[in-house]
């Protein structure tokens, strides 16, 4: 029988129990809301494999990579997919709203596992629940039910102050485990049979770091039996390194322009640990002045990254760069405190169950160091070299390194 049904019978007999027992009348009280239950189905839909095969040939072709369609058509398959919401913790504690996606191939009856796959970094407007499809999702196609959650600030849980706990390690592996049971509910609904509980995780960019995150959040509530390996690409685990990264650039302007990164990673630093403290003690003047920071709660990240420059001295408080007492700057602190915090690799307890890391030496968004050091703390895991150049096209090659589709599409990929 079904873990979620037995728990609800026994949870009736002893409500049963209690009444009977019990012969003074007394008010009903509210039940205690249960964190990481289904509560409604917000859109179910379905893909054919063309569509899925443009949408990949799109993709690429943005990359500069091209690809025929009816090769990609033949390794589609048609899909269905629902976007769901369900009860999940946010960042002062209390029960809130999530969403998130789920995907398998059209006609599944039953299935043995789950992938769950947790996103990279998108504008909230990009929610996977609001897109339905994502292409990240597209290990469906090799045959796996998926399910993606959107990550709190994202989708149904988006706040009008546009706040997302940007790499925090419990907020983020707590919605991304609630949505894997929320996710076993809305199987169970369509009468799905559940063979196994046994789980996978995957995930690139932010996303290998929220894999990660949600693996520490499943072992600690008992479950890491249920979890067959993780697969973590080009991700950020050592928080305070991809802050001197940032830092590094000071003389020189950054090789990429994505300066808006950086407010992006402290806003989540701050949102995440509910830290009280001022922009002015965290921004660079210029920002303050022209009231740049006024678009961290109105506007996408994407349009962060042009309006802020490649110069990060413009961007972030010049107490960052005076390392190691920030002179004196609490608010600095407490930040660079919360990056510590969050480090997964300053985690007490090295992941237990098998661990794939995947980086490209040539990851120019997030430093390779960042792989090694995981690699060299971390005893369960492996580290595999991508081969192609980028932070993006190193994603494209992780993806279908863990769909097992290298060997068969890298070569059209590779220069």
């Amino acid at each position: 029988m079904n873990k979620y049904l037995i728990s609800q019978l026994l949870t009736l007999l002893l409500l049963l129990f209690l009444v009977a027992c019990n012969n003074e009348e007394t008010p009903w009280e509210e039940p205690t809301v249960e964190i990481g239950h289904l509560t409604s189905v917000i859109a179910e839909s379905s893909y054919e494999k063309e569509e899925l095969a443009a949408m990949v040939v799109d993709f690429v072709a943005a990359q500069g990579v091209n690809l025929p369609v009816d090769f990609v058509t033949l390794l589609m398959c048609d899909v269905e997919v629902a976007a769901i919401e369900y009860t999940t913790t946010g960042a002062d504690g209390s029960p809130i709203t999530a969403s998130g996606v789920i995907a398998m191939p059209q006609g599944t009856t039953s299935y043995d596992h789950l992938v769950s796959i947790q996103h990279g970094t998108l504008n909230m407007e990009e929610a996977p629940s609001q897109q339905l499809f994502y292409y990240e999702m597209l290990p469906v196609i090799r045959g796996h039910i998926i399910v993606m959650a959107d990550y709190i600030g994202y989708g149904s849980s988006q706040t009008p102050d546009r706040q997302h706990p940007y790499l925090h390690n419990q907020l983020t592996g707590t919605t991304c485990a609630d949505m894997i049971e929320a996710a076993r509910e809305y199987l169970q609904q369509k009468s799905l049979t559940e063979t196994s509980d046994a789980v996978e995780l995957m995930g690139y960019s932010q996303g290998g770091q929220a894999s990660m995150a949600t693996l520490l959040e499943l072992e600690k509530r008992g479950l890491a039996e249920s979890v067959r390996a993780v697969y973590a690409g080009g991700g950020p685990y050592d928080l305070e390194s991809i802050l001197q990264t940032f830092l590094s650039y000071q003389d020189n302007p950054m090789p990429y322009a994505r300066t808006g990164y950086a407010p992006y990673l402290i806003r989540g630093m701050v949102y995440g640990e509910q830290l009280s403290v001022s922009d002015e003690n965290l921004y660079a003047p210029a920002v303050i002045e022209e009231g740049l920071n006024e678009m961290f709660s109105t506007q996408p990240l994407s349009e962060w990254h042009e309006a802020l420059g490649t110069d990060i001295t413009q961007v972030i408080h010049p107490d960052f760069f005076a390392a190691p007492a920030f002179n004196g700057n609490a608010d600095v602190v407490a930040v660079i405190e919360a990056l510590r915090k969050n480090s997964l690799i300053n985690s007490s307890v090295p992941p237990q169950v098998p661990v794939y890391l995947y980086h490209s030496p040539q990851d120019d968004f997030v430093p390779y160091s960042n792989a090694v050091n995981a690699h060299n703390l971390w005893s369960s895991s492996t580290l595999t070299d991508l081969s192609m150049p980028g932070h993006v096209l190193g994603g494209v090659e992780f993806m279908l390194r863990y769909m097992g589709l290298w060997e068969l599409v890298g070569p059209m990929l590779v220069p």
